[in-house]
């Protein structure tokens, strides 16, 4: 059996009342399952089953220790959807100070990908800011993701930045800067995107997008 070094802990953090427990630390101690079981006076199967029983526990001691967002990280899309949805307050105010404290240090770019998503289902304006940056993210669906964020978020303070995405070399995200300029966009943005109707290689569907955006922002500002 292999001793697992993240289930080590020490004879104060563990509950010794319980028999297999110490069994356990006997184990992680170093000695022997034959040794144990002569220690324990028990049959080596015995101490075996122990052994699983209790890391077991430690497993599950340690999924409880985990944060939000590391438990967000390592569930699937559906399960993120329905765990957001039936958040309440408090935890998701929990969950978004995480994010902000922990947005930086995510390098993996499909764990940021998630972390922008998770910012742009719970629409908290506050913390959109933070994905600005990753406008210029060397992976492209890192730079669409946050085109979708603010778009989500509705934060007019993100124009510059999907103005930027409107110039991408990848055709989805100048797509997604369009929708989220049909949003927040401004006289500027259509100035921009009618100039980027006239390239001759832009994409249909990309042009489309930028079309309807168009339609958006005039109505919006007739509106207003």
């Amino acid at each position: 059996m292999e001793r697992g070094n993240d289930l080590s802990l020490s004879w104060e953090s563990y509950d010794t009342t319980k028999d297999y427990i110490i069994t356990y630390l006997l184990y992680q101690e170093g000695k022997s399952i034959e040794l144990i079981a002569k220690i324990r006076n028990m049959n080596v199967e015995r101490v075996k089953k122990q052994i699983i029983l209790a890391k077991s526990e430690a497993i599950s001691l340690k999924e409880q220790d985990k944060s939000m967002l590391e438990k967000m990280l390592e569930i699937s899309k559906t399960e993120r959807i329905k765990m957001i949805s039936r958040m309440p307050s408090k935890d998701r105010k929990t969950l978004a100070r995480e994010i902000y404290y922990g947005y930086n240090h995510i390098r993996n770019a499909e764990d940021k990908m998630i972390l922008i998503w998770i910012i742009g289902e719970l629409r908290i304006k506050e913390l959109v800011h933070i994905v600005y940056k990753d406008i210029k993210h060397p992976h492209g669906n890192v730079r669409r993701m946050v085109c979708s964020a603010i778009n989500k978020i509705g934060d007019p303070k993100g124009i510059d930045s999907l103005h930027k995405a409107l110039l991408d070399s990848k055709p989805q995200v100048r797509q997604y800067a369009a929708k989220g300029l049909g949003k927040i966009g401004d006289e500027k943005s259509i100035i921009k995107m009618k100039r980027l109707l006239g390239n001759p290689n832009e994409k249909e569907y990309v042009k489309n997008a930028f079309y309807e955006a168009i339609n958006h922002i005039e109505r919006r500002l007739e509106n207003s």
